[in-house]
């Protein structure tokens, strides 16, 4: 019985690693033909140094409703989130306690949904600066099969920071192709916040 037990265990093993390297090798070549660098609109008068925890909204809360997605890609895309913002040093918290919250919209060809998430999250394209240009009028280029991620400031449920990402997903994509696309475009994103905290920060006057 114990020899047949660690059987399994090394079967197991062994499956486990080969899921890791097949991970890996999906998540290196998604990142092969993808921008390198995200690019960002945020708000220059909002401390970002502040900034020290993050929360997500609640599948009870409306944000839920601006978007219909599945919940393995809604779970897929928190997950990302959250290994994101805590390897860059901010923690958890409830999105009541949160400094600022993180939302996310999966671009499709509906305009009239996009809006609605828009204005869910209070959207002002020139109010805040885009980080390649300088400018306030310059706006994302955001196409469809894109993932946005907005940053927002709790009290006033307002997007102090935006980035948007291809994610390159196909319909014959495995659940763990689509997990790797996602992890890789999430983490490319959020890297930009805390380089948006550094940056703000040197150019304080």
């Amino acid at each position: 019985m114990r020899i047949s037990s660690l059987k399994r265990f090394f079967q197991f093993t062994k499956f486990a690693c080969r899921l890791h390297c097949l991970s890996a090798f999906l998540l290196l070549s998604a990142c092969s033909s993808q921008p390198k660098v995200a690019i960002v609109k945020y708000q220059p008068i909002f401390d970002f140094s502040q900034v020290q925890s993050y929360g997500l909204y609640q599948r009870n809360d409306e944000f839920n409703d601006w978007q219909l997605i599945s919940d393995s890609l809604r779970n897929g895309i928190e997950l990302a989130i959250e290994q994101a913002m805590d390897s860059q040093g901010f923690a958890f918290k409830e999105s009541s306690e949160a400094d600022v919250i993180v939302t996310y919209y999966v671009v499709r060809r509906s305009a009239r949904s996009f809006k609605t998430y828009n204005r869910g999250v209070n959207y002002c394209s020139y109010c805040l600066t885009n980080s390649k240009t300088g400018t306030r009028a310059e706006r994302l280029d955001i196409k469809a099969g894109s993932l946005v991620i907005d940053v927002i400031q709790p009290k006033h449920r307002r997007s102090i920071w935006r980035t948007n990402y291809p994610l390159g997903l196909n319909e014959k994509d495995t659940s763990i192709e689509v997990n790797a696309k996602i992890s890789f475009a999430v983490a490319a994103m959020l890297k930009q916040f805390s380089q948006t905290q550094q940056w703000i920060a040197s150019h304080a006057t």
